[in-house]
């Protein structure tokens, strides 16, 4: 009887670190749109068996992170101009406010670590690392967030960076070549510095306004948006799944 009392919490718990895991992945931009896993595939990346990922890919399936596809495989969305202009406008809202209700509540220990974030991904991005270059600005936008001390909120804007995370990759390199990010995050932490509310919430809506709207304007004239690559990197995805093993096993 202890035994399998025992049990119940352990398999809770490793269900929850594989949904975890896929989740962490997608908002920091390490799967690509259109990208295809199979069960199997996650299993093996993971260390698992197939049973918890099965009810991790079920569960992100329900909230759109993914699609159900034949043969134990799932697929990243693929999208359209008209629904990264809706997800923008839901992020603008809900992560302006999520800035606001932070900057009211910031003190310096939570400023030194968004300086920290940044500094890492100024770091990351001056030497190319275009892995931790994603994870970072995930990392500093959650990081924020988290100060609002808003759970309800948090969990909303998680579920949108869970659609929106793989098309990250599209802001590579051109985008994020721009000045504009690291001035952001300066912006942002002076913002807090001073419990200036409706700056932190003009900085991160005008970040999530200009990155995203970049990304509805790359569809193509029927409106759907796919990532470019150049034969050599397509050539890589055709037999990368070795690769994307290594990327995601190294974010445990």
């Amino acid at each position: 009887m202890p035994t399998a009392k025992a049990s119940i919490p352990a398999d809770t718990s490793l269900r929850k670190q594989v949904y975890d895991s896929l989740r962490d992945a997608l908002t920091a931009g390490r799967f690509a749109p259109g990208q295809k896993l199979t069960f199997r595939f996650v299993a093996g990346a993971l260390g698992v068996s197939l049973t918890p990922v099965r009810e991790a890919l079920r569960r992100l399936v329900a909230e759109g992170a993914f699609e159900m596809q034949p043969n134990r495989s799932v697929r990243v969305p693929l999208m359209t101009r008209d629904r990264i202009i809706e997800l923008r406008d839901m992020r603008i809202a809900l992560e302006g406010l999520a800035a606001e209700k932070a900057a009211r509540r910031a003190n310096r220990h939570h400023v030194a670590e968004l300086r920290r974030i940044a500094l890492e991904l100024a770091t990351a991005r001056s030497r190319g690392d275009h892995v931790t270059d994603r994870q970072k600005i995930r990392e500093f936008h959650f990081a924020l967030y988290a100060i609002a001390d808003q759970p309800t909120l948090l969990r909303a804007i998680e579920g949108l960076w869970l659609q929106t995370g793989p098309y990250l990759n599209l802001l590579f390199p051109e985008f994020i070549s721009r000045p504009h990010g690291p001035q952001t995050r300066a912006r942002v932490i002076r913002a807090l510095q001073a419990h200036d509310a409706v700056a932190a919430r003009r900085e991160i809506e005008n970040d999530i306004g200009d990155a995203l709207s970049y990304i509805a304007d790359l569809a193509d004239d029927a409106g759907n948006i796919t990532l470019v690559t150049t034969p050599k990197a397509a050539g890589r995805r055709r037999s990368g799944a070795d690769a994307t093993a290594l990327e995601f096993s190294h974010a445990q």
